[in-house]
């Protein structure tokens, strides 16, 4: 598999530039159930996978209707 075809995992740090959300708001939008939760890959090490987050992006801007 390609590099460029392997899921790619965004820490907190990284999704925060992302998505140019702050961290308190991305943890609101978890609670809500309206963000994706992202994986724990060890205690107190949570990552999400740059696709989900591309995908509520586009959703948010009316860009993916399902």
């Amino acid at each position: 598999m390609k590099a460029e075809n392997q899921p790619r995992m965004l820490r907190m740090k990284q999704l925060t530039s992302y998505t140019s959300l702050s961290r308190a708001y991305i943890y609101q939008k978890i609670n809500e159930g309206t963000f994706p939760p992202g994986f724990l890959i060890s205690p107190g090490i949570r990552a999400w996978c740059a696709v989900q987050v591309t995908k509520w992006i586009n959703k948010k801007m009316g860009g993916d209707k399902s």
